[in-house]
């Protein structure tokens, strides 16, 4: 029993250092004593190309000064991010700025040893490929993530764009020998956004990335107030469904009970190890808490912001809230959720006994 929690801490945790960093910011996070961001998602452009009909960000008027890629450069040379280990290059589709070589340059000065993470629905492969071209020259250490929410026109279907899936495509085949260039550091992923539309779309992407071998990036549909609708039952039972064709692992019954309707709430880290900067300058606790700003870079500097009583208002919101199931799913929270994990077994020895029992 106790080797198959260890090994359990170890497939969760990765390493005892994931593990000991949890324990750690979780302490501090129940303390006055604040942590820094280690995950910044930047919010390049809030424009969009696609039509998405999970998203409303393309009809919305656009910022009309977005950060400049020498703005960019001063924000993530602040002190507050000196500890920055991954950048998510977001948007509204990143790129649709003509600048966007120029500003994953901008971040990589301020933050040379951060990893830079873009997301793209695939729209303008030629700009995308051009930007990777640049990471390589300049050995940046650089991950793409292309939507790919079905395969062919079920992808069109979903995006809103005719030609969506054929440029996608050929996006990740063109990063596939791009790859081979980079000696296979460049990181390439598919994300599909789990949904009820998307669910039976599922297989055929696994078995599309598994072909090209290339990562899958499976994301909970993620609106605050879609979990607390008459529809999310069904919602559930769907994913329930999806969890199962998963490989097994001590996370995947985590999901399963948490979708079942059993309390697992962890501590989510939004604001303190986590924030998201918008492309007018606010920074936010995360795209569900979108219009809660702490405040902004161009009247605050970072750090200023992190530690006004703004600030201090907004975390007591996060400390409280119960609107998506990031707090235990999201990159920005794993880290420090790999010890709750383990509690987790702690608390539900049968669970345990199950896994045994299946080997």
């Amino acid at each position: 029993m106790k080797s198959l929690l260890l090994k359990m801490a170890w497939k969760v945790g990765r390493n005892a250092k994931s593990t000991v960093v949890g324990i750690k910011n979780l302490i501090l996070r129940s303390t006055t004593e604040l942590l820094k961001p280690t995950q910044i998602v930047y919010m390049v452009t809030d424009r969009c190309n696609s039509r998405c009909i999970h998203c409303n960000i393309w009809r919305q008027e656009p910022v009309k000064n977005p950060l400049t890629p020498k703005e960019v450069e001063q924000v993530f040379s602040d002190e507050l991010f000196r500890d920055v280990k991954y950048v998510l290059c977001t948007g509204g589709e990143p790129s649709i700025r003509n600048d966007l070589q120029d500003i994953i340059l901008s971040i990589h000065r301020a933050l040379p040893k951060s990893t830079i993470q873009l997301s793209t629905n695939g729209l303008l492969p030629d700009r995308v490929i051009e930007v990777v071209k640049t990471t390589i020259k300049h050995n940046i250490c650089f991950d793409v993530g292309v939507s790919l929410d079905g395969i062919g026109e079920e992808h069109d279907k979903i995006r809103g764009v005719k030609g969506n899936f054929e440029k996608a495509d050929r996006l990740i085949h063109e990063l596939v020998e791009l790859r081979k260039s980079d000696n296979n550091k460049l990181r390439i992923s598919a994300g599909i956004v789990l949904s009820d539309l998307t669910l039976h779309s599922l297989p055929e992407v696994r078995l599309y990335v598994k072909r090209l071998n290339v990562d899958l990036t499976e994301a909970w549909y993620n609106e605050a107030s879609f979990y607390d609708n008459i529809g999310k039952n069904v919602f559930s039972n769907q994913l329930i469904e999806a969890v199962k064709l998963q490989p097994s692992s001590p996370l995947q019954e985590v999901w399963l009970k948490a979708l079942r309707g059993k309390s697992i709430k962890f501590p989510c880290f939004a604001m303190y190890t986590f924030c998201v900067l918008k492309c007018n300058g606010d920074i936010v606790p995360c795209l569900n808490l979108f219009d809660m700003k702490a405040g902004n870079i161009g009247e605050k500097s970072p750090t200023d912001i992190w530690h006004s009583y703004e600030m201090k208002k907004v975390r007591k919101i996060v400390k409280n809230c119960q609107g998506c199931l990031n707090s235990w799913g999201a990159p920005w929270s794993f880290e420090s959720s790999y010890y709750q994990i383990l509690l987790f077994y702690l608390k539900h020895p049968r669970i345990v006994m199950e896994r045994l029992r299946k080997k």
